[in-house]
C-alpha cells in the first residue's frame, strides 16, 4: 500500500488567517478545510484503487 508522506507545512495562527481571508473577501477556514479534506479523501481513493489493481496485476502475472 502506497503511503502519503505529509507536506512540512508550519500551521499558521488560526485568528489571523481567519482574519486575512474575511477582509480580502476569501473563503473561510472553515471552507478551505472541507476542500483539504475532500481532496486527501479523493487521493486517498486513488491510492487504494491503485493498490488493488496492482494486487490484481500482480495475481494475473504470478498465475501465469
Amino acid at each position: 500500500m502506497a503511503d502519503i508522506i505529509p507536506f512540512p507545512n508550519p500551521v499558521p495562527h488560526p485568528a489571523m488567517d481567519a482574519h486575512n481571508l474575511n477582509v480580502a473577501g476569501g473563503p473561510s477556514l472553515d471552507q478551505e478545510m472541507d476542500k483539504m479534506l475532500q481532496a486527501r479523501a479523493s487521493i486517498r481513493k486513488v491510492l487504494d484503487d491503485l493498490d488493488r489493481l496492482n494486487g490484481q496485476l500482480t495475481q494475473l502475472v504470478l498465475e501465469r
